[in-house]
């Protein structure tokens, strides 16, 4: 999923391009999970981000999939936003996308 540079060009041949694919991860954030009141503020930051990381890990994972499935092995232009919802829904929202081809 990850290159450390852009391919040279003439490296790769792109046969086909399958379109768009996407994937959208929601999960509780525990911030405001009952618990946050008694645990430590490093204690708090290092369980959200484990949660990040996990949500996003799943994300890719199912977008993987779900790009082998068309027929696909590569994602071009790959894309991840986190939205943080707040009080409003206390939850993480992880969308990801981009183009399989």
């Amino acid at each position: 999923f990850s290159i450390a540079s852009p391919p040279q060009p003439g490296a790769i041949l792109i046969e086909q391009l399958l379109g768009l694919v996407e994937e959208l991860r929601v999960v509780q954030d525990p911030e405001y999970h009952w618990k946050d009141l008694i645990r430590s503020d490093r204690t708090s930051n290092e369980e959200r981000l484990k949660c990040f990381h996990t949500a996003a890990m799943q994300a890719r994972r199912r977008l993987g999939k779900k790009v082998l499935s068309m027929g696909a092995n590569a994602v071009l232009g790959y894309r991840e936003y986190v939205d943080l919802e707040g009080d409003a829904t206390d939850r993480i929202c992880i969308r990801a996308f981009g183009t399989a081809a």
